[in-house]
């Protein structure tokens, strides 16, 4: 009787834990049009416009890793393409009040100044190659690290199951008796 409480206690755990779990994981997320995004607007931290979108690079898991900005062309020619890692921009929505689904207007706004955004790396093969690499050592990284965080979780539960059902059958003889 005791142990099926226990069991019966611990299931419900788990499946409640579980459910916890999903719903966090998928939390509403914004949907933008890369489309649109192409030639969006780039602001400095104070607001003023350093450039345009030139291109989205994405990652392995098909999400934004960086944009590419052109900034300081004068009537199109000249200026440099720099890469701006996720994290280091947010996206707005341009208020223009006629956002049509099919027709959004963006805007890039930096965390940096106009002088930290010049200091940006290049967009050039030589960025190319050294984040492409980098990128595929961080993968075979976390791969290694989550195996073998898997394996330690498969023995750690086997032995926390283990210890439970000595436990639970240790209190059942005492409950018998």
């Amino acid at each position: 009787m005791m142990r099926t409480r226990l069991i019966r206690a611990m299931g419900i755990s788990l499946v409640a834990g579980s459910m916890a779990f999903s719903l966090s994981a998928h939390a509403a997320q914004g949907l933008y049009s890369a489309d649109d995004l192409m030639d969006a607007d780039v602001y400095d931290s104070s607001g003023e416009e350093i450039g345009e979108v030139q291109n989205i690079l994405m990652d392995d898991n098909m999400s934004v890793h960086s944009l590419v900005i052109k900034t300081g062309d004068v009537v199109g020619m000249g200026g440099r393409d720099v890469v701006a890692e996720r994290g280091t921009f947010t996206l707005r929505l341009e208020d223009d009040g006629d956002n049509e689904f099919d027709d959004q207007d963006y805007e890039v706004h930096m965390e940096a100044t106009r002088d930290e955004i010049k200091a940006l790396p290049e967009y050039d093969e030589s960025w190319w190659n050294q984040t492409s690499d980098s990128l595929s050592q961080a993968w075979e990284n976390t791969k290694e690290t989550s195996r073998s965080a898997w394996e330690d979780t498969k023995q750690a539960t086997s032995s926390a199951w283990q210890n439970l059902k000595q436990g639970v059958k240790s209190m059942s003889d005492s409950a018998e008796d």
